[in-house]
C-alpha cells in the first residue's frame, strides 16, 4: 500500500468523521475536529519554523546583522505567554501593525481606487464594457446620501441598487458553488476505487458508534435547531 492510498485513507476517515457534525454534535465529530486542529498547529509551527530558519537565522549566520532585529521583535512576541511581560509584546504589535496600516493604504488606493478608475475607462464598443461602465458609475452614485431620490438621480439610484444586487447575488452564488466542489471533490476522493471499500467500512463503524450510543444515552447530542 502506496503512500497515497494511505492519505486517500486517512482524508476518508477525516472526512466522514468531520460530516458527522451534520446529523448533531457528537464525540467522534469533536475528535475529528482536535485531531484536524493539532495537525494544523504543528504544520503550521514546522512551516513557520522553517520560514524562520531560511530567511532571518540563516541571513544572521551569513554575517547580516540586521536581522537580529526582526529576531529580538519576533521573541518579544512570546511576552503574551506570560501576564507579567504582556507590555513587552506591545512593542512588536505595534510596529508590525504601524508598517501593515502604511503598506495596505498604498495598496489599496493603487489597486481599489486608481486601477478601479482605471479599468472602468472604457470604450464603448462592445455589450460588457459598456455594462461595466453603467453599473460601476451608477453603483458607486447609489452611496451618495446627500442627494435626494428625485428626478434623474431617482433612477441612477434604482440603477445601482440593482447593479449592486445582482454582484451581491453573483458572489453568493459562487461562494455556494465553490462550497459544492469542496464537497465533490471529498466525494470523489472517498469513492476513490482503491479505498471505496474503506469509506463504506468506516462509515458503517461510525454510525453503529452513533446509533448504539444515542440508544443508550451515552453520547449527549446537540442540535443548533
Amino acid at each position: 500500500m502506496d503512500a497515497e492510498v494511505l492519505g486517500l485513507i486517512a482524508g476518508s476517515i477525516v472526512s466522514l468523521g468531520a460530516y458527522s457534525v451534520l446529523i448533531g454534535d457528537n464525540p467522534i465529530s469533536k475528535i475529528t475536529e482536535n485531531v484536524y486542529m493539532g495537525i494544523l498547529g504543528g504544520y503550521i509551527f514546522v512551516t513557520n519554523w522553517d520560514f524562520i530558519q531560511k530567511n532571518a537565522l540563516t541571513k544572521l549566520m551569513n554575517g547580516e546583522f540586521v536581522y537580529i532585529i526582526a529576531i529580538l521583535l519576533s521573541l518579544m512576541l512570546l511576552g503574551r505567554l506570560k501576564a507579567k511581560y504582556l507590555w513587552i509584546s506591545r512593542y512588536p504589535v505595534v510596529l508590525t501593525v504601524g508598517v501593515g496600516l502604511g503598506l495596505a493604504m498604498r495598496t489599496t488606493v493603487t489597486a481599489d481606487f486608481l486601477a478601479q478608475i482605471q479599468a472602468t475607462l472604457l470604450p464603448w464598443n462592445s455589450l460588457n464594457n459598456i455594462v461595466m461602465v453603467v453599473g460601476t458609475c451608477t453603483a458607486a452614485a447609489y452611496f451618495i446620501f446627500t442627494a435626494q431620490k428625485s428626478g434623474v438621480y431617482k433612477y441612477v439610484n434604482t440603477a445601482g441598487r440593482v447593479f449592486l444586487l445582482i454582484a451581491f447575488g453573483v458572489a453568493y452564488g459562487q461562494t455556494v458553488s465553490f462550497r459544492m466542489e469542496l464537497v465533490i471533490g471529498r466525494l470523489v476522493a472517498m469513492l476513490d476505487p482503491r479505498v471505496a471499500t474503506y469509506t463504506y467500512v468506516f462509515l458503517l463503524i461510525i454510525a453503529v458508534i452513533l446509533v448504539y450510543g444515542y440508544k443508550t444515552k451515552k453520547i449527549e447530542w446537540y442540535s443548533g435547531r
